[in-house]
């Protein structure tokens, strides 16, 4: 859990549904004909994007961009609007209606400023203790 989940294509949407559900406290309804997985820090960011200044060092967007911190769910129209955008235009495309998101692990990211290592830090350490709390991981 604390690899590159994006890696693992047969258990990263699954696993992302479940933590959803969980961050929704058990409230999660999916009613959307196909959800995908979105990286807020892009894989592939473009030369003059904001994200190459604030992840100046490729092996540190590197080390980040595939984990659980750096993932959310969308819709598939909803992924192919969000693109590479810098973070504050990124999460006009993450929120549905009132600045609310369909998921809770896409909610999340709504209220954050900024999307830094400090962000990323602190997001993966809650969603792991999250899990390991319901899941008995200790």
């Amino acid at each position: 859990m604390h690899g590159d989940i994006y890696r693992v294509t047969r258990i990263r949407l699954p696993l992302l549904l479940r933590i959803d559900e969980l961050l929704s406290g058990g409230r999660a309804v999916y009613n959307q004909p196909i959800i995908t997985v979105e990286h807020v820090l892009p894989q592939n960011p473009s030369e003059l994007s904001q994200w190459l200044t604030d992840f100046p060092h490729a092996p540190e967007r590197e080390r980040w961009v595939q984990k659980l911190a750096n993932l959310v769910l969308l819709t598939r129209r909803k992924n192919s609007q969000a693109s590479n955008f810098d973070f504050v235009e990124k999460k006009k495309y993450f929120a549905m209606k009132a600045g609310v998101a369909n998921f809770a692990i896409t909610s999340n990211v709504l209220k954050e400023k900024e999307w830094t290592v400090a962000v990323l830090e602190r997001r993966q350490a809650e969603i792991l203790g999250a899990v390991a709390a319901v899941w008995r991981l200790d």
